[in-house]
């Protein structure tokens, strides 16, 4: 068994067939017709079958691509580092959620950069599920999500923690309120992120207690695609402030809620490793940026920073 079978093998699995496949490895067909089949002998099993002539993926296909894939991507990583060997590049790699990848990180890396042109980041996008197996895993050297996570091999630095709050379009009833609450949302479609999130028990409970039963029209996954429903007039959401400032468009409008319902957003590091000096550099870069960005929001944002001798803490 050797990469170039498992490279065949991946292609396949991608582009749904063997033409296109050689297309992209710059093989014959019939060389990767070979090599698939060099492939199947040596695992003993029956990959593709033919449907309606279609390759259609066997379970053992299914099965092998997880560990073809984990394999070409630790090749690859290796491979850059002995490319990168002689060079005085570092390289930063990380993962976050789709809520704090697409304005957050852009502007801390934009910063960062300028004080430190020679870092090259990669960073990746999961769910915080995915984010804490990635972790697990040693994929990256850390990571952004919002708690709770727990490990025995990661450690969580609390950087950040604000509240619930209440997104709607601008032109909406409720945005001429200072704060919104249960009540102010008795007879609203409501967007809600799922039920695995840990502070959405939190938010229903919040409308038990005052007697209401909250008309739920949009459950989603993360807050940005929360927002985004927002803005389309599908409904209002109660999602985390922080991840909402990131994520809502100039239309909207961004209300606390009340009661208080906190979430923390923490660093994700491997425990026991030594925090790097490019690490340390992006997390006052990240904390410069969301502090910024909360006093033109003007929502409620604690900080919490660490520092040699614990944690500050910096109430907004």
């Amino acid at each position: 068994m050797d990469l170039r079978q498992l490279e065949v093998f991946e292609a396949i699995m991608r582009s749904g067939s063997v033409s296109a496949a050689a297309r992209e490895l710059g093989l014959t067909q019939s060389a990767v017709s070979r090599i698939l089949a060099r492939f199947e002998a040596q695992l003993g099993a029956l990959l593709f079958a033919r449907v309606n002539g279609r390759l259609s993926p066997t379970r053992h296909a299914n099965g092998a691509l997880p560990q073809a894939r984990g394999i070409l991507e630790a090749v690859s990583a290796l491979q850059a580092m002995s490319d990168n060997a002689g060079s005085k590049r570092r390289d930063l790699t990380f993962v976050t959620v789709p809520s704090l990848s697409y304005e957050l990180i852009p502007a801390v890396l934009r910063d960062f950069l300028k004080a430190c042109p020679d870092v090259r980041f990669g960073f990746d996008v999961r769910t915080t599920e995915a984010t804490v197996d990635a972790m697990v895993r040693s994929e990256a050297e850390f990571a952004l999500v919002a708690l709770p996570v727990s490990h025995p091999t990661l450690t969580a630095t609390p950087l950040f923690r604000t509240s619930s709050c209440v997104v709607m379009p601008k032109g909406h009833r409720l945005a001429a309120l200072s704060k919104i609450g249960p009540q102010d949302l008795a007879r609203e479609r409501m967007i809600f992120l799922l039920r695995r999130q840990p502070t959405r028990q939190l938010i229903e409970d919040a409308f038990h207690r005052a007697g209401l039963q909250p008309e739920i029209c949009v459950e989603t996954s993360n807050v940005a695609t929360a927002c985004r429903c927002a803005s389309e007039g599908l409904g209002v959401a109660v999602v985390n402030a922080m991840m909402a400032g990131y994520s809502a468009t100039p239309n909207l409008a961004i209300r606390p809620f009340e009661p208080r319902i906190h979430h923390t957003v923490a660093l994700i590091e491997q425990a026991g490793r030594e925090r790097s000096p490019e690490l340390s550099l992006f997390i006052d870069c990240l904390t410069a940026e969301v502090r910024q960005k909360f006093a033109s929001l003007a929502l409620p944002l604690d900080i919490l920073k660490p520092n040699h001798s614990g944690t500050e803490y910096l109430g907004s």
